[in-house]
């Protein structure tokens, strides 16, 4: 045997494996863009976030008032970004906030209980 024969088998094994490669990222690649409303980073699944609330006392009574149309709901905690100026002045520091989420099928009429449309404060404030 030369050395052409023991080269072949690794370099088609190395070929193979760079379109295996090519071929995975291809078919991991998202299809669609996100909906709308949807924060970029945070994928919930099913659930689909209707308020972002301060304090675990507002995450409760949203819960509360999402019940009482008979609506299931949980939190997942929320990471504001921290905000530079363009002179490198801070305008507000990270924060960690709360998701009420929901599961798809009820987030209208989850957020209009939420937010009910005439205006005012939430009920749940």
């Amino acid at each position: 045997m030369n050395t052409a024969e023991f080269l072949i088998g690794p370099t088609v094994l190395v070929v193979v494996l760079g379109l295996l490669l090519i071929a995975a990222r291809w078919a991991s690649t998202p299809l669609r863009a996100l909906p709308r409303g949807i924060p970029l980073g945070h994928d919930f699944g099913l659930l689909v976030p209707v308020a972002i609330v301060d304090t675990p006392a507002e995450v409760t009574l949203a819960q509360a008032v999402l019940c009482t149309q008979g609506i299931r709901s949980t939190w997942a905690m929320a990471m504001t970004p921290l905000h530079i100026d363009a002179s490198g002045n801070i305008l507000s520091r990270p924060r960690h906030r709360r998701h009420v989420l929901v599961f798809g099928v009820d987030a209208a009429r989850a957020t209009r209980t939420l937010h009910p449309p005439r205006g005012g404060q939430l009920p749940y404030a």
